[in-house]
């Protein structure tokens, strides 16, 4: 029991529980929320964003951050849907080059970042414009269409007729990486990383290798989501991943992920993901127009971001106090 409210007390639970509350006022606004229809719409469309979240996280966790998982996203499903469609490959074998693709993407981050000490912020800012322009040279931005089957079942497909195959895949993800940072030696040394730098090479922790590890993840998981998303699409679009990175960074940090990096996780991820997406979908059940969702996620971001400065900075955590015992 302690457990469980020591759980409700953190971030991810009151996140929880905002969710749940929105999802509820919606409901009964217009009793079509938590419907079978709406709540499977509602997951298959956060497991995208929630998977490339999973890589945001691990990056946030070092202390950096990967603005170019939306591009590296774009240049493996144009990957994939070259090959499966162009060159007739075998959809699982173009599937897993294209994730390659995607790690060696996030790798390339990673050496400008590890070895040569350049600030992440401006690597993968400047590497997102390239990786997105060159699927536009490519493309000229013209769709790719003709997925077959096999691989749409991968997005669109239910197991069981109840749980959808993109779910499965998100929280398959989600159990491999909590592992990982709980009971490895990586994960270990991600959240010493993220702790303290020095400290870590002190006691020698290769933290440039790291590094490059956490950045070759974040591209990895952002070419699942982008082929997924091809997949479910059945064709390429130059847009898909358009609007990843804030709500990567938001489901990152709204699951308790600190961006000054050190302390958070992967599950919380899903719960931060799940608001986006409650988000989303509440503003369309609630026929507002489409347009003032940039500025929810905006202002999602926004909060989420005051609220990890608010925790991490104890001046800041002083005078907020006291301007409430004021009140």
């Amino acid at each position: 029991m302690k457990k469980v409210v020591d759980f409700l007390k953190s971030t991810p639970g009151m996140v929880l529980i905002v969710t749940i509350l929105a999802g509820l006022g919606v409901h009964i606004a217009t009793g079509n929320f938590f419907t079978a229809y709406n709540i499977s719409t509602l997951t298959r469309a956060a497991s995208f964003i929630i998977i490339v979240s999973f890589g945001q996280t691990i990056v946030l966790l070092t202390g950096g951050i990967d603005l170019s998982v939306a591009a590296v996203g774009s240049v493996s499903s144009m990957c994939a849907a070259k090959l499966m469609i162009e060159q007739g490959v075998n959809p699982g074998i173009s599937i897993l080059v294209s994730c390659v693709i995607g790690l060696l993407l996030g790798l390339v981050n990673g050496l400008f970042i590890a070895y040569l000490r350049l600030t992440p912020f401006i690597v993968t800012l400047a590497t997102a414009e390239i990786y997105k322009g060159i699927v536009y040279i490519i493309t000229k931005g013209t769709p790719i269409v003709g997925i077959p089957k096999t691989a749409q079942f991968l997005a669109n497909g239910v197991i069981g007729g109840i749980l959808p195959t993109i779910v499965i895949i998100m929280l398959l993800i989600c159990i491999v990486l909590t592992v990982m940072l709980k009971y490895t030696k990586l994960g270990r040394h991600i959240f010493a990383l993220g702790g303290n730098r020095n400290c870590a090479k002190i006691v020698g922790i290769k933290t440039e290798r790291v590094e490059v590890i956490v950045y070759c993840l974040s591209g990895l998981l952002a070419a699942v989501a982008g082929v997924l998303m091809t997949c479910k699409l059945a064709s390429f679009q130059a847009s898909i991943g358009a609007n990843w990175v804030n709500p990567t960074i938001a489901a990152s940090v709204l699951g308790g992920t600190s961006m000054t990096g050190g302390i958070g996780g992967v599950v919380g991820t899903v719960i931060g993901g799940l608001l986006n997406s409650t988000v989303s979908t509440s503003i369309t059940l609630l026929r507002v127009s489409s347009y003032w969702e940039t500025v929810v996620t905006g202002g999602v971001v926004l909060v989420a971001v005051t609220v990890d400065a608010i925790k991490e900075n104890p001046v800041m955590r002083e005078r907020f106090a006291h301007i409430f015992k004021r009140k």
